[in-house]
């Protein structure tokens, strides 16, 4: 089980002072409820919270006690104000409104700071309410009882994330750049979090496993659910380093006894099946997350969509065979309860860059009931449609308009206010998947544009990035991708429209990453167009394979690409698109070289859908296969001599499952060979869990072959010990299940009803409940102030 280190915890035995909170990152509901937290601890009592309206008569927070003694906190989050516009205005606004309610003892708490001055002027002001100036809090005074009660801290996320000590945890740039990118992402997304049951489930199983994969429907929060929890985890202590392209980039910055962090965002794609695992990464990813699941100081968050993981399952060997249950949390919609898919409006509407009235329409509750009640109700939505609002926008109308038609945000600037350029970029960056070197990107739109017979100048790139930038696009370190996966969506849904000059882009090709992205994207969702137009052109589609496959890196690995596979799925196109010339330059190049330069399991995968193939002459077919059953044959003779059973196994098996053929005569020394591994298991003290799969794969084969009896103590020894992990790892699972069930009893009914997923239910469940909808409208009601 992972011990877990509560935020702050290790920081506090080290002698780290949690100083320099940063008060400005909270809105003023916030700040009134970390105060109502905060000096509940410190009075000892109990603090009501009201509505901001015209009737509070300056009351933020109040307790009364049985006897009528009355306790009043006013919290003035008033950040841009000096010390000497508060006084004016305590003297001025609240004194009256003081003089009215006759509280025992008034407090007030404030972001503006306060010198002793100040406090000595504001309490002869106040008198007799205030008591003495150790009743009046400016902001390092706060600062200094923050720093007293980190358990207040802990439950304030937006407050702890901006802490010197948080921000200052190493994301190592030098080892691994992008990192950079998830701080800023982390920063962005927590000013507008809420947190729901849907990231309390998260969280449980990344404590639990180590490991969490966070799934739902686009634009649930996945991205936010996993940055919160990473920013939790950078408080414990851990480095944390975003994956960009595949897993093998963990090798490269894995260091054993270091507190690590490993951030996989839209790990199978972003809307369509991608090729991101088509270079056996589906194995090497299994395998990292068995490996992190037994490392006390390794987490892996990964996301993705719930349809996209399921269609990577039905594709992919090695996930298909996994039973990811346990690792998986999904965010439903039902997690975004009336409430909080009211504070979630309330901190993008805080937070965005909008005049003052157009945040005061949020107020009106016609507004925001409609808001909050859309069945299409999205966080991202509305951050995007906050983002891009014009000056003279009504922006609350524009939200709703939105949600109505989500596609309809990114039609309106792509169609009728972005230029040409820009337009083209999107275009091409498309076409690259998850991101683009800046150089790749301007050389392929450079030739899109002269194939459009349109100016290709430097200049007018560099215009068209500044342009996206920061809305569209994020340019990183040389890097360039989507600034969200609702651009991507739209781009697919443009490109099947037809809106693409289809003949044009497959000419700009650089790479065959981008030939092949393409055509993964028209087999998937809502891409019918897109596939309908590669028929079409399927010339122009065979012009811009042959054009790029000398950008294919050959590798002798087996977890990396290769001719042979790169071939493989040239056949598989040239059968999609009904186009025999492709299969012949796939015929043309199964030679001596593709076998020698390429992985044996990749030749033999290429192998066998040649023999599949109608588009193949058999005779072709069956001549690559016998060669590659010779090269197979002397790899399995190869670690024979080595005696290396496992590598011998493997390779007999690509004979036996991809060729079709059995050879009998090496049984005998496969079977020896395996005896031989069986007694060096047996010699072990230990057998570690990361060898139960070997292992059970080692006995099944003796017991299949009649050669357990042949060292009967080594093998009882092996198989109790198979025995004993599979009984470890099963209780391990009961226990995990028993504390789910224990965690969703807790919540009650509504943790259960997460099981609802498609929006007419969720609207059922909603008026199937009481939302406090007086609180909500307390809340929405501060927009009007």
């Amino acid at each position: 089980m992972w011990l877990h280190v509560e935020p702050f915890a290790e920081l506090a035995e080290s002698g780290e002072r949690m100083d320099s909170f940063d008060l400005g990152r909270l809105t003023d509901y916030d700040f009134e409820v970390l105060c109502r937290d905060l000096f509940g601890q410190i009075l000892g009592v109990s603090l009501e919270i009201f509505p901001r309206n015209v009737t509070d008569l300056g009351i933020d927070l109040r307790y009364m006690s049985e006897a009528g003694q009355t306790i009043v906190l006013q919290c003035k989050h008033w950040q841009s104000s000096s010390q000497a516009q508060l006084i004016n205005r305590m003297t001025k606004e609240e004194l009256p409104k003081i003089k009215k309610l006759k509280p025992s003892r008034y407090l007030l708490a404030t972001s503006v700071r306060l010198n002793v001055l100040g406090k000595d002027k504001l309490r002869d002001r106040l008198k007799p309410f205030v008591r003495s100036t150790g009743d009046l809090y400016g902001v390092e005074q706060l600062v200094e009882v923050l720093r007293d009660h980190p358990e207040v801290v802990k439950r304030h996320f937006r407050l702890w994330l901006s802490n010197t000590a948080v921000l200052q945890t190493v994301l190592n740039q030098d080892v691994y750049i992008r990192s950079s990118r998830l701080r800023t992402k982390v920063a962005r997304v927590a000013e507008t979090f809420v947190p729901h049951h849907g990231f309390e489930r998260a969280r449980d199983v990344l404590d639990r496993r180590r490991v969490c994969i966070i799934t739902g429907v686009p634009g649930v929060g996945k991205t936010t659910v996993a940055c919160m929890l990473a920013a939790r985890l950078i408080s414990d202590g851990y480095e944390a380093y975003e994956i960009s392209q595949d897993v093998s980039e963990v090798n490269e910055i894995w260091r054993d006894g270091v507190r690590q962090l490993f951030f996989y965002d839209d790990f199978v794609g972003q809307t369509t099946l991608e090729p991101n695992l088509n270079k056996n990464e589906d194995a090497r990813l299994v395998s990292l997350m068995r490996e992190i699941e037994v490392s006390a100081d390794k987490a892996l968050i990964m996301t993705t969509r719930d349809y996209l993981l399921e269609h990577a399952r039905q594709r992919h060997g090695r996930l298909g065979e996994e039973d990811f249950t346990p690792d998986l949390s999904v965010v439903h919609l039902t997690d975004m309860t009336p409430e909080v898919r009211a504070q979630i409006l309330y901190n993008h509407v805080y937070y965005a860059k909008i005049s003052a009235a157009e945040k005061h329409r949020f107020a009106d509750r016609d507004v925001w009931w409609k808001i909050l009640r859309h069945p299409n109700f999205s966080p991202r939505l509305i951050g995007d449609t906050l983002m891009l609002a014009g000056p003279a926008e009504n922006v609350a109308k524009a939200i709703l308009e939105n949600l109505d038609n989500p596609r309809r945000i990114w039609e309106r600037v792509v169609e009728n206010e972005l230029n040409d350029e820009a337009v083209h970029i999107l275009e091409v960056l498309f076409t690259f998947g998850r991101e683009a070197a800046l150089a790749d990107l301007e050389e392929s739109w450079s030739r899109y544009c002269k194939e459009l017979n349109l100016p290709n100048e430097k200049r007018l790139f560099r215009k068209a990035l500044r342009i996206l930038a920061g809305t569209m696009i994020v340019i990183d370190d040389g890097g360039v991708s989507f600034h969200n996966p609702s651009i991507v969506d739209y781009l697919r849904h443009h490109m099947n429209e037809g809106r693409t000059r289809l003949p044009a882009l497959l000419a700009s090709f650089i790479d065959a990453g981008q030939i092949v992205r393409l055509m993964y994207t028209a087999q998937g969702h809502d891409a019918d167009g897109i596939l309908r137009q590669l028929r079409e052109y399927r010339v122009d589609v065979a012009r811009s394979i042959l054009d790029t496959v000398d950008t294919v890196e050959d590798s002798p690995s087996d977890e990396d690409d290769s001719t042979a596979r790169h071939l493989e799925w040239i056949l598989e196109t040239a059968e999609d698109l009904d186009y025999a010339p492709l299969a012949d330059y796939v015929k043309s190049r199964t030679d001596f070289d593709l076998r020698r330069s390429s992985h044996l399991s990749h030749s033999s995968s290429l192998a066998a859908k040649m023999r599949a193939s109608a588009l193949i002459p058999d005779e072709h077919a069956e001549q690559f296969s016998q060669d590659v059953r010779e090269d197979l044959l002397y790899e399995v003779e190869e670690q024979l001599e080595l005696d290396n059973w496992q590598g011998a196994y493997e390779h007999y098996m690509m004979l036996d499952e991809t060729l079709g053929a059995e050879y009998t005569h090496l049984m005998g020394r496969l079977v020896a060979c395996a005896l031989n591994e069986l007694a060096e298991y047996a010699i072990q003290e230990e057998i570690h869990a990361h060898n139960l799969v070997s292992i059970h794969e080692l006995l099944e084969f003796l017991t299949k072959h009649d050669a357990a009896e042949e060292l009967p103590e080594e093998f009882d020894k092996v198989e109790q010990a198979l025995i004993r992990l599979k009984a470890e790892r099963a209780q391990r699972e009961a226990r995990e299940d028993a504390r789910e069930f224990g965690a969703a009893y807790d919540h009650g009914e509504d943790w259960v009803q997460t099981a609802y997923s498609s929006r007419q239910q969720w609207i059922q469940e909603i008026h199937g409940r009481q939302a406090n909808w007086a609180e909500i409208e307390g809340l929405m009601s501060r927009l009007g102030t």
